[in-house]
């Protein structure tokens, strides 16, 4: 009886409890990689695991799993069509690419309700403000544990151990602040420690995040007339302008960038190069028919890093465009606003600058919480 009740209250506490666990593993395997030069295989055993648990979790639910399971056929099929082409590394990469949506299908599948909820909202919160102080620590005393970069490049991220991860989280954190406060989002010193994390943390994408996030507030939460809401739009485009124009054209390592490689590759930050000389030739001279409709791959090292990109080289054309169906399909159940609408353009946007989204299991846990956050939000729209 005891053990029952403990499995019961271990199930309701999930998420939160995976929160915790990926969050506190990633932060002893980045003391690792900065202290010792050495990944540990712990957060990647953890969500083995937790992938084996959700997978047997919905064995009861076989019908919503058609979706995932026919996106495996499609990149057993691609791979068929190269040599040599079922390597382990892009075994477990296809599986880290279909973690979110068995994620997202689980918790469709096992709702998180009412105490549950709350305290996996509080949770995540303690979380970015402890994660903040650190960040702040790192900026003012040039604490390298903390550091986004392993190099000299400026940002601070605290304990997540990738860039992409804490540019990631920070602009889920954004946007569950907004859709949390709604009219007094600048109103509220969580807002503003936040702004500042991610300022801090220096990566574009959240500056993306940043201005998505004031123009939605002062279209959508704010009672101004039309005339004073145009002025304050104008004055974010024109901020928008004055950093567009000082980052890339004025100061820092995207100036370097411009003025040696050109805009685009300083506004994709590479990544442009890595399409053209690397992913295009791969394609160019190892796919068939079969591969531009399912995909193939054969070394991660041909990835563009940029996240739709290398969605169509796993899956193709064909498989690509119901990879990101299955995604919007498990993701998206809640109501959708213009409000809500802009949230999900802004990450498209994200998404498509930088890459480490659909793959990366810490950010799908993350996404889970703007998830619940949005439907708690589209249940007060009703």
């Amino acid at each position: 009886m005891g053990s029952s009740k403990t499995l019961k209250i271990l199930n309701s506490h999930l998420v939160t409890i995976l929160l915790l666990l990926f969050f506190v593993s990633e932060a002893f395997s980045k003391h690792a990689i900065y202290y010792e030069g050495s990944k540990l295989d712990i957060p990647r055993i953890i969500k083995f695991v937790v992938f084996l648990l959700i997978i047997i979790g919905l064995a009861k639910h076989l019908k919503s799993l058609i979706g995932p399971l026919v996106l495996a056929a499609i990149f057993c099929v691609g791979q068929i069509f190269l040599v040599d082409g079922f390597k382990m590394e892009i075994l477990v990469s296809c599986a880290k690419l279909l973690f979110p949506i068995f994620l997202f299908i689980y918790f469709n599948n096992y709702p998180i309700l009412g105490r549950s909820k709350k305290l996996l909202f509080q949770i995540f919160e303690y979380i970015l403000i402890f994660n903040g102080l650190l960040i702040f620590i790192g900026a003012i005393w040039k604490v390298h544990w903390f550091a986004s970069y392993p190099f000299g490049r400026f940002g601070y991220n605290g304990l997540f151990i990738t860039s992409g991860t804490s540019s990631y989280v920070y602009a889920i954190a954004i946007f569950y602040f907004l859709l949390k406060l709604k009219k007094d989002f600048l109103k509220n010193w969580k807002t503003y420690f936040i702004l500042v994390c991610a300022i801090l943390t220096g990566t574009k994408i959240l500056y993306i995040a940043i201005v998505s996030a004031l123009v939605i507030y002062f279209m959508h939460f704010v009672n101004f007339n039309r005339s004073y809401r145009r002025i304050f739009i104008s004055g974010i485009i024109a901020a928008v302008a004055l950093l567009i124009y000082f980052f890339f054209f004025q100061y820092g390592i995207f100036n370097e960038i411009r003025q040696e490689k050109g805009l685009v590759s300083s506004i994709f930050s590479f990544r442009d190069d890595l399409l053209i000389e690397q992913t295009i030739p791969f394609i160019q001279e190892n796919w068939s028919w079969a591969n531009y409709l399912f995909g193939g791959i054969l070394d991660l090292s041909l990835r563009s890093q940029l996240g739709f990109f290398d969605i169509f080289l796993f899956w193709g054309i064909f498989g690509g465009l119901f990879y990101l169906y299955v995604f919007y399909k498990t993701f998206v159940t809640f109501p959708v606003d213009k409000s809500v609408l802009y949230i999900l353009f802004s990450l498209v946007l994200m998404v498509f600058l930088a890459g480490n989204f659909f793959e990366n299991a810490s950010v799908a846990i993350y996404l889970l919480v703007l998830k619940e956050k949005l439907i708690t939000y589209g249940k007060s729209l009703s």
